[in-house]
């Protein structure tokens, strides 16, 4: 089949005669969208401009702000702030904005006003949206920006959090702290040297930990709703831990061949994973049979004629990324990014 050539990418005549049969929801190659999990608000940034949308089915934004820069790129929509990213600003190559749907800037950085240490590039939105954290290694700048003790060993993991209101700043470290998440700038996920995790409050200390069986675990996902954190384990199994009290409620193991890679937890009690390879790289499970399907996710855009789609978005995206589920009138949807924007493909 000859191919045609769109920018930098060729692909199939067959392939390009879709892609201009279908229209995005969100049209532009270089359209970002970030989807609140909790409200399903969605943050759309096309060009210089952020919008906010009540919902995928809504037309007109909510909120709309100039963002300043070059090639901006929203990424995250935790409570009422979003987190974005953008280039040359005051003569700084990178800088990230933290700023609420009514156009309040929360935070911007790198901020000497805190620190040059945190937070940094790779910080993130607490999962209320409340702050911001990162996940640091025990150097001497860090011990002295969070005077935590001597008695912590150099090298031991440090989980930070900055909480807007009140402008706080909060660690705690340990040697056998190997990654986190934060669900709020005062209550943390933590996962532990050779497997397992942790919840951590301040100021009460541990709510509950779960103890592994060797090798190291990665938090996937949380779903404060469904009430259940996601971890991968060493072996590639996905695991759903009971958020109140770290029990284990359900496990996914790896398909033959597939270690998980990322998982997403899904609105029904499902959940997404993510393989990476053979010919089904993306599959769901269902914590109510045990089964793990690899044809459940694909055989939706096969049947709308989307194939297409679909396996441009497994040669563009980093795990899980560029994929969203949102609710529809008739249904939950996958809004997923494709060569020309943002689609919405209804779910069965």
């Amino acid at each position: 089949m000859r191919p045609t050539v769109l920018g930098w990418l060729i692909v199939p005549l067959a392939v390009a005669t879709a892609l201009a049969q279908s229209a995005p929801r969100y049209p532009g190659a270089e359209t970002s969208v970030v989807v609140n999990r909790v409200n399903g608000r969605i943050a759309v940034l096309r060009g210089d401009k952020l919008q906010v949308f009540e919902g995928v089915s809504a037309t007109q934004p909510i909120s709309e702000m100039g963002i300043p820069g070059k090639h901006p790129q929203v990424l995250e929509f935790c409570g009422p702030n979003i987190l974005y990213v953008t280039h040359d600003v005051r003569d700084l190559p990178t800088i990230l904005v933290a700023v609420s749907v009514d156009e309040r800037e929360r935070l911007a950085w790198p901020n000497d006003g805190i620190s040059e240490i945190f937070p940094s590039e790779t910080s993130h939105l607490t999962l209320d949206g409340k702050g911001v954290y990162d996940f640091l290694r025990l150097d001497p700048p860090v011990r002295e920006l969070f005077g935590l003790p001597d008695s912590i060993p150099p090298g031991s993991g440090v989980a930070a959090t900055y909480r807007f209101a009140g402008e706080k700043l909060l660690a705690r470290g340990s040697e056998v702290f190997v990654g986190g998440l934060a669900l709020s700038p005062d209550d943390m996920l933590l996962t532990l040297k050779d497997g397992g995790a942790m919840r951590y409050r301040s100021p009460a200390g541990v709510a509950w930990k779960q103890e592994g069986t060797g090798g190291e675990w990665r938090i996937a996902d949380v779903g404060p709703a469904q009430g259940i954190a996601a971890v991968i384990d060493a072996a590639g199994a996905v695991i759903g831990l009971d958020l109140d009290k770290g029990e284990v409620r359900w496990k996914a193991s790896p398909a033959p061949g597939m270690q998980a890679r990322a998982a997403r937890l899904l609105a029904g009690g499902k959940v997404l994973i993510y393989g990476g390879g053979g010919d089904r790289p993306v599959g769901v499970f269902d914590p109510a049979t045990g089964q793990l399907s690899g044809a459940a996710f694909s055989d939706t855009f096969a049947r709308q004629k989307l194939s297409w789609l679909l396996a441009f978005w497994l040669e563009h995206s980093d795990a899980l990324s560029g994929l969203w589920e949102v609710a529809t009138p008739s249904g939950t949807a996958w809004l997923i990014h494709g060569l020309e924007g943002w689609y919405l493909v209804p779910q069965p």
